[in-house]
């Protein structure tokens, strides 16, 4: 049987302001049916992750192996729309069915936010 390879593609994604970037993410079939990815906006800024600067994300995990599989969500309905009762049925490298997955967490953006710096008083 031949391997599943990891794919990459860039996807449009909506931050939680409503501003659209494009961001590189997994291109997988079960994974973009619920992901809420789309082609790319051409002109969009490119997102990229940093400490302060994350995207959202979930985590669906194997019950048996404990494996687990993260990825970007790109739109926040799509992000509203997984519940703990989701499922994704993810190909395995050396499995010959698909192993369902359970989602186990959802982590939400995070974007630092503009504010005032603090001005010190000058002493005499």
């Amino acid at each position: 049987m031949a391997a599943n390879q990891r794919n990459l593609q860039v996807f449009t994604y909506v931050d939680d302001n409503g501003t659209t970037w494009n961001k590189r993410g997994q291109q997988d079939a079960a994974i973009n049916a619920v992901d809420g990815s789309a082609a790319l906006t051409a002109g969009a800024p490119v997102w990229i992750d940093t400490k302060r600067k994350q995207t959202r994300k979930v985590v669906f995990q194997d019950p048996t192996t404990f494996r687990t599989v993260k990825f970007t969500v790109y739109t926040a309905a799509a992000f509203a729309a997984l519940t703990s009762a989701s499922t994704l049925s993810i190909n395995v490298p050396g499995e010959v069915a698909a192993v369902t997955y359970n989602l186990s967490e959802k982590i939400g953006e995070k974007q630092p936010v503009a504010k005032a710096a603090r001005q010190l008083t000058d002493h005499p």
